[in-house]
C-alpha cells in the first residue's frame, strides 16, 4: 500500500556507522529533552522484526482496488477539503498537504498486517479505513493507545495543519538529522537486500513530519518546534513497538 511522494536525492552521502551519526546529533542537540530516548529507540530498530517488515514493504491487497473502498474516510475528506492537494514539496508550497494524511493509513495498514500475520478479512480492511485508529494517531499522538475517548476531527484542525511552518532553521535541522539516522540505519542494515521498499524512507519522513505538524496544532501553535519533532518521533517509535492489532 505504497504512497507516491517526492523522492529526495540521497545519492551523495558518506556512509558511516549508524551510532556515529547518532552521536553527532546528540553532540549538537544534547540539551533537547527526550532526544536521547528517541535516538536510542531508533538504534533499537536494527533488531526489530516489525521495522524489518515495514522497510521491506508488506505489499498491496488486491481488494483495495475492487471498488469496495470508494467512499473516503472522514479524515481524508476533511484533509482534501481543507488542505492543499499539491503533490510535491517545493518552495512556497505548504509544508504539509492532504497527501500526507493518507500516509497514516499506509502505516496503520502495514503495522496491522505485520502484527496479524495473515490476510485481512474484509471487515478488518474496512476497520483500517473507517475505524478510529488513524484519527487517534493524528489527534492523540503518543496517547493513541490510551483509554481516552477518540477526539472528533474538525475542519479547523485541518485548515491549521495545512498552514504550519517550521519555527526556525534549527528545528528543521534537528528533524532532518533524526531522519539521517533512520536513513543510515536502513542503508547499513539492509543495503543490497532484495525487496527493500524504494519509497519507504520518503513515506517514513512524510509521516513523522505530519505528526510534528499535528503536535503543533494540538498545542495551539502554527509553527513546529523542537518539542513537536521529539513528540512525533516518540509517537512513531511507540507505534512500531505496540501491537496495534489489539487496538483495532
Amino acid at each position: 500500500m505504497a504512497m507516491v511522494m517526492e523522492v529526495k536525492n540521497m545519492s551523495f552521502f558518506s556512509a558511516e556507522p549508524t551510532v556515529d551519526v547518532a552521536g553527532k546529533v546528540l553532540d549538537e542537540f544534547g540539551d533537547v529533552e527526550g532526544l536521547k530516548e528517541v535516538i536510542e529507540g531508533i538504534l533499537a530498530l536494527e533488531v526489530s522484526g516489525v521495522y524489518d517488515g515495514l522497510v521491506h514493504g508488506m505489499g498491496d491487497d488486491s481488494r483495495l482496488d475492487s471498488g469496495d473502498f470508494d467512499e473516503l474516510s472522514e479524515l481524508i475528506k476533511l484533509a482534501s477539503e481543507n488542505m492543499s492537494k499539491f503533490p510535491l514539496s517545493i518552495p512556497f508550497a505548504p509544508l504539509i498537504t492532504a497527501k500526507f494524511v493518507m500516509v497514516t493509513y499506509t502505516f496503520v495498514y502495514d503495522l496491522y498486517s505485520i502484527r496479524l500475520g495473515r490476510d485481512f478479512t474484509l471487515n478488518e480492511l474496512n476497520n483500517i479505513f473507517y475505524g478510529s485508529m488513524a484519527t487517534r494517531i493524528l489527534l492523540m499522538l503518543d496517547d493513541f493507545d490510551s483509554d481516552l475517548e477518540t477526539p472528533k476531527p474538525t475542519t479547523e484542525f485541518f485548515k491549521r495543519l495545512g498552514k504550519v511552518k517550521w519555527q526556525n532553521k534549527q528545528v528543521k535541522r534537528l528533524y532532518n538529522h533524526i531522519h539521517e539516522i533512520n536513513f543510515m540505519l536502513i542503508h547499513n542494515k539492509w543495503k543490497g537486500t532484495e525487496r527493500v521498499s524504494t519509497t519507504f524512507l520518503v513515506t517514513e519522513e512524510a509521516f513523522i513530519l505530519l505528526l510534528s505538524g499535528c503536535s503543533a496544532v494540538i498545542c495551539g501553535r502554527d509553527k513546529i518546534n523542537i518539542f513537536d519533532v521529539v513528540t512525533a518521533n516518540k509517537t512513531y517509535l511507540k507505534l512500531i513497538n505496540t501491537d496495534i492489532s489489539r487496538l483495532m
